[in-house]
């Protein structure tokens, strides 16, 4: 599901959409993803994330070109920026990254290539890989973690956690939120399937 301001006026393939702003939707589980279009009291991402109560729940702005030039919009607590005046496919391409059901199809995928006994275990351990990342506030020890992280989530579908922890690793430690807001979401991916 996806929440935000106005999210009811888009149509995105794959994706339940609510506005948040209205209210939670009637039987909703928790977000997957938020939208949040740049205006004028807008709230900012770490206010989505509590009044969504998902502290890792990736928020995706909704801006004008020029804002998404002059501000660093990972700084200020946002997972990706989606120029307005490129929807929708811009934006399907951003919200790809925390589709689940890819994820999901993924691993099926494993599993029947390798049996689901070890695809199982190599899941519960990147897992455990996952949560001491997502904890680790030693920046050297982080560093130490990114790349192991990176390679294991790409290979086991997921494509964005994988991509932030290698630019991660490459030295770009402005990510370190994000990467484990990924983590976290990651850690929830795996949770959800079981």
């Amino acid at each position: 599901m996806l929440v935000g301001p106005a999210a009811t006026t888009l149509h995105v393939a794959g994706w339940r959409l609510c506005d948040g702003a209205a209210g939670p939707c009637a039987d909703a589980g928790p977000p997957d993803a938020a939208l949040v279009a740049i205006t004028p009291g807008a709230p900012a991402p770490a206010r989505v994330r509590a009044l969504a109560e998902v502290p890792y729940l990736p928020v995706v702005a909704l801006a004008p070109d020029d804002w998404i030039d002059r501000h660093d919009w990972r700084a200020l607590g946002y997972d990706a920026a989606v120029s307005a005046a490129a929807m929708p496919e811009a934006l399907a391409g951003a919200l790809a990254d925390w589709h689940r059901d890819a994820t999901w199809a993924t691993l099926d995928r494993l599993e029947a290539s390798f049996g689901a006994a070890e695809v199982t275990a190599l899941v519960e351990r990147f897992g455990a890989m996952l949560v001491a990342a997502r904890d680790e506030r030693d920046p050297a020890a982080l560093a130490d973690m990114a790349h192991r992280v990176a390679g294991i989530a790409g290979t086991l579908g997921f494509a964005a956690l994988g991509r932030l922890w290698l630019r991660f690793s490459e030295g770009e430690t402005a990510l370190a939120d994000s990467a484990r807001r990924a983590a976290a979401h990651a850690i929830e991916t795996i949770a959800r399937r079981g």
